[in-house]
């Protein structure tokens, strides 16, 4: 295939790809499944237009773009809201996954015939929540906090569990005779160890470079936030430390301190997930060959795995990891339904491919089978399973702090963004009523969609939404200002 053929196929399944977005939500499916249907297309088996086999080249492209995805995750998460939830969440990304695991590799064993390690090897590769399609289907939900919370986490959390026990088995098969429980235990617990420190120290320096550095332009900056989430991967796994469990250890301290032109950041890293995501489920879906799919033992394994795994194992693995927590009934039955299968799973199936162990292929595609069937039943009830449960919720009382909007020149003056909640003093006064320090200037209101030109004598309303220019080392100042503590 030529150079010029292959850049306009790329361009082809982009575009693809970003309008189809539409089609995913219109039909209430994850987009994941669209980006893999054109992966598989464009692939051997249909049109022929993309010849790729290389599972240790889709190990590495995969791992990538998982590290831009975590990344992007942990700087949306909002620790203040989401602490309460951290023991549970790491209950059901540590003992749930084990659990799981073992009850998926029972049913393998018995149902597909494979040795006990190879069973547990697929119960490894399909026992975790992969974070990628979780942050994906709870971008467009208003589910209740409590529950987005614990998946989240669990879903930024079990990565290292599940990559550890898919090594760990993989030893099994592949080298039983040095393979050892106490090491491997050992393994796990230096790993999670020094992931966690090395994550919460690159985020560390991070921040205080990231608030220090005076670069030469603001352009510079979301380049130098993306450089410490391949730093924190990559010196963790040299280490071999947990390098997921560090990159969003890493992003999570970096979001809840204190970091110039914030939304810029946060929006350049969050383009940077989508492309990660469409461009990982295309690769996947080009690794698989569609008629083998169709192979009758895979397509009857893979729909009875499935069912096992979001009905049985899933569920048992909720629980009991929940039972030290207090969970309504509903919040575990939504927690239970929403353990959704993607990249992950798909990725660590390569690895027995990359291994060359007997029945990796027939692993490969039930695995990924077992995935599509997740994520299409359980993707696309979610939103039904929440309403009918009610743990949606309408609205958020949560008050908005100052934002950076848009940096002017060289990083010394900014136009920063925040919306006046109802309760809110500024409400029903006018501007000119309003102690302003005159180095804080009113640029612009947005308000029902309207942009209104501030004067003296305009009154400010409940969620109006403000433009402010401030010189850049004076933002403190205006937080004070406009939100100071309460006494």
């Amino acid at each position: 295939m030529s150079l010029q053929f292959t850049i306009l196929l790329i361009g082809l399944l982009l575009f693809t790809a970003v309008w189809t977005t539409k089609l995913s939500s219109r039909l209430n499916i994850p987009a994941l499944l669209i980006f893999i249907a054109l992966g598989m297309i464009a692939g051997s088996d249909i049109t022929g237009f993309i010849r790729f086999d290389d599972a240790e080249l889709a190990q590495l492209l995969g791992t990538v773009a998982l590290i831009v995805i975590l990344f992007e995750g942990g700087l949306q998460t909002v620790w203040k809201e989401v602490k309460t939830e951290l023991a549970p969440s790491l209950s059901l990304a540590t003992f749930g996954v084990f659990i799981a695991t073992t009850i998926v590799a029972v049913a393998s064993h018995y149902i597909l015939g494979f040795s006990w390690a190879n069973a547990f090897l697929l119960g490894a590769i399909v026992g975790s929540t992969d974070a990628a399609a979780i942050f994906s289907v709870l971008s467009g939900q208003s589910v209740r906090r409590k529950v987005g919370s614990t998946l989240e986490l669990e879903s930024g959390t079990n990565d290292p569990m599940a990559v550890f026990l898919t090594v760990f088995f993989l030893e099994f098969v592949t080298n039983p005779k040095d393979a050892s429980l106490v090491s491997g235990l050992t393994s796990l617990s230096w790993e999670m160890m020094i992931g966690l420190l090395l994550g919460l120290l690159i985020g560390w320096i991070a921040s205080t470079l990231l608030n220090r550095i005076d670069l030469s332009s603001s352009s510079f900056y979301p380049i130098l936030l993306m450089s410490f989430a391949f730093l924190s991967f990559g010196i963790a796994d040299t280490v071999h430390a947990s390098g997921f469990l560090a990159v969003y250890v890493t992003a999570i301290y970096i979001s809840n301190h204190e970091l110039v032109y914030r939304q810029t950041l946060v929006r350049f890293t969050m383009s940077m997930a989508h492309l990660a995501q469409i461009g990982m489920f295309i690769v996947l879906g080009l690794l698989v060959f569609p008629k083998q799919l169709l192979d009758p033992q895979v397509i009857l394994s893979s729909i009875a795995l499935a069912l096992i795994l979001i009905f049985i194992a899933r569920p048992v693995s909720v629980w009991l990891s929940l039972i030290p927590f207090k969970y309504s009934w509903q919040e575990k039955v939504f927690v239970s339904f929403a353990g959704l299968k993607g990249a992950v799973p798909i990725i660590l199936a390569t690895y027995p491919l990359v291994a060359g162990i007997d029945n990796a292929g027939m692993i490969f595609n039930i695995v990924f089978f077992t995935v599509l069937l997740s994520t299409l039943i359980q993707g696309s009830m979610l939103t039904f399973l929440a309403d009918r449960l009610h743990l949606n919720e309408t609205g958020s009382s949560t008050i908005q702090t100052v934002i950076e909007f848009m940096s002017i020149g060289k990083p010394n003056a900014e136009i920063i963004e925040l919306t006046i909640p109802n309760s809110h003093p500024f409400v029903g006064k006018a501007i000119s009523d309003i102690d302003l320090p005159q180095e804080f200037l009113i640029t612009a209101i947005i308000r029902n969609d309207q942009i209104v030109t501030p004067r003296g004598d305009t009154i400010f309303e409940g969620r109006d939404q403000l433009l402010l220019l401030t010189p850049k080392h004076r933002i403190k100042t205006l937080k004070r200002f406009l939100f100071p503590k309460k006494p």
